[in-house]
């Protein structure tokens, strides 16, 4: 299950595979490059230490986190604060969505599954989807990353509606936060940047 050890955090699993496996490529890249003799192949250290953070950006670094307040998604260079109380729909069609009056967000790392994964995600699973009828969307299937990001959303949407701890009819009025993380932004245009000076002097 591609879920934190704190139950309230979610994070892909197979992203996380991913970057790790990419990280580990490219530090022994880096190395091996660093200890060329020929000092000009060691400008390909750059590039390679940027592939690192970018890597580290938009696969380890998105979560999404739960708690009596709100709903947090960091996605890759943003972080969105959703309150529940603004909160007025969830969606799985394309990945973890959550709408507010007149906004969406997508959560980054709970996309839905492909056709070849929902199929077989329909064959391991006979369990009802709670919140639904009839047929599931393919994205809400627990087997699923936005399935199990969905359900722990859902669950404590409903339970904190169910003690009274979030009134309804507040969505329109209740403000969400949007922070952009334009520090790493820069410092990602900054690698890139340098990067491509890199391959030109190697």
């Amino acid at each position: 299950m591609p879920v934190a050890a704190d139950p309230n955090i979610f994070y892909s699993r197979f992203n996380r595979i991913i970057a790790a496996i990419f990280a580990a490529v490219t530090a022994m890249s880096a190395l091996s490059l660093f200890l060329l003799p020929t000092a000009s192949n060691r400008w390909l250290v750059v590039p390679a230490l940027f592939v690192m953070l970018f890597v580290w950006e938009m696969l380890w670094r998105p979560t999404l986190q739960v708690d009596d307040q709100a709903v947090t998604i960091r996605n890759p260079l943003r972080t969105i604060v959703v309150p529940w109380a603004a909160l007025v729909h969830v969606d799985t069609k394309f990945a973890l969505t959550l709408y507010t009056p007149g906004r969406k967000f997508a959560v980054y790392c709970a996309p839905a599954p492909g056709r070849s994964l929902t199929s077989a995600g329909r064959r391991k699973t006979t369990d009802p989807v709670p919140y639904l009828t009839g047929a599931p969307r393919p994205g809400d299937l627990p087997s699923s990353e936005s399935g199990e990001a969905a359900h722990l959303v859902r669950a404590r949407w409903d339970a904190l509606q169910r003690s009274g701890r979030v009134q309804g009819g507040l969505a329109a009025q209740t403000p969400v936060s949007v922070v952009w993380a334009w520090g790493r932004a820069g410092v990602l245009l900054t690698g890139a940047a340098a990067s491509i000076v890199a391959i030109l002097l190697s």
